[in-house]
């Protein structure tokens, strides 16, 4: 009797099962072969804080408004104080009169993941109604912002201090965290992320693995728009994750971390030779190093793809 040939999704699955059962995290996980539409969810539909994955629907949101013409990304912004964000970016170090464009804010917010820049490409979406009604629009489901990123850096401050929720903006990426020392500050973290602190979004696996195969097919926004999407994911500076083992493939993606809680990630990989896959790791609640999530989800991201690449024919 001919030996059973195994069947590669099933030993992919079982695969990622494992690497992702060796963290003591939960886990959201989300693959589509965009050739064939085959999938693998692991607790696909869990709602998991999403961190800066967030950032990809906010940027669908703002490119739909500009093919509607309600938004022109050459729109000058002037950077105030008040406009200034703690947390990952750069244009809180800038000073307050300099001058850019919506679209180097919407590059600013995916590609080094600046936090100031999101609420600005946020508030030209339409703000946090705006967004979710967008999603809704395209029926993507298990996807929301829950909040601007003022909210949730006031949130996680006001947790450590109480008066730091009730300073104006400005003042607040002036001020900081208050000075616990190391340990304090880590506990204090901790205690926010594992004792209800407020999501910066909430979303499933599955529903941000459908966004970005809508902005893959272009049927998320205008092609010309779906085009700059993936040039702008595709620019993304923190890269270790998804990107970190896999050599000669293309890249589109965005990263959501609150270390050492969260490192997630989410990207459109297409091989060097073969069809492309969205590949969806979201995770929280981590107990562990920082280093060790984000090698997980990249190990993860390798599987996926030497499974995409044994799948292409060859000619």
């Amino acid at each position: 009797m001919p030996e059973r040939a195994l069947d590669p999704l099933a030993v992919l699955e079982r695969r990622l099962r494992m690497v992702a059962g060796s963290i003591d995290a939960e886990w959201g996980v989300y693959v589509r072969f965009l050739d064939r539409g085959d999938e693998i969810g692991i607790d696909a539909d869990r709602m998991i804080d999403t961190m800066s994955l967030i950032k990809a629907p906010i940027l669908v949101a703002l490119m739909r408004r500009v093919d509607r013409g309600e938004v022109d990304l050459r729109r000058r912004i002037t950077l105030e104080d008040d406009h200034k964000r703690l947390g990952t970016g750069v244009l809180r170090l800038f000073d307050a009169g300099a001058r850019f464009t919506l679209h180097d804010a919407a590059r600013m917010m995916i590609v080094v993941s600046d936090n100031t820049a999101t609420d600005l490409c946020l508030e030209a979406a339409g703000g946090v109604d705006g967004v979710n009604a967008c999603l809704r629009e395209l029926g993507i489901e298990g996807v929301r912002v829950t909040g601007t990123a003022l909210d949730w850096f006031r949130a996680l401050a006001s947790s450590m201090d109480p008066e730091l929720g009730r300073v104006a903006p400005g003042e607040l990426a002036r001020r900081g965290y208050p000075d616990l020392g190391p340990a304090g500050i880590a506990d204090a973290r901790a205690r926010y992320h594992f004792e209800g602190g407020r999501p910066f979004g909430l979303a499933t696996a599955r529903g941000l693995g459908a966004l970005l195969a809508r902005i893959h097919d272009n049927s998320c926004a205008s092609a010309y728009s779906c085009a700059e999407m993936i040039s702008i994911l595709s620019a993304q500076q923190h890269r270790q994750e998804i990107p970190k083992y896999l050599w000669g493939a293309a890249i589109a993606s965005k990263t959501g971390n609150f270390e050492p809680f969260i490192a997630s990630d989410i990207g459109i990989v297409t091989p060097y030779a073969g069809s492309p896959v969205v590949m969806c790791f979201l995770n929280q609640r981590h107990r562990g190093t920082r280093a060790s999530l984000e090698d997980c989800v990249a190990r993860m991201s390798e599987l996926v793809l030497m499974t995409a690449e044994a799948r292409t024919p060859r000619s």
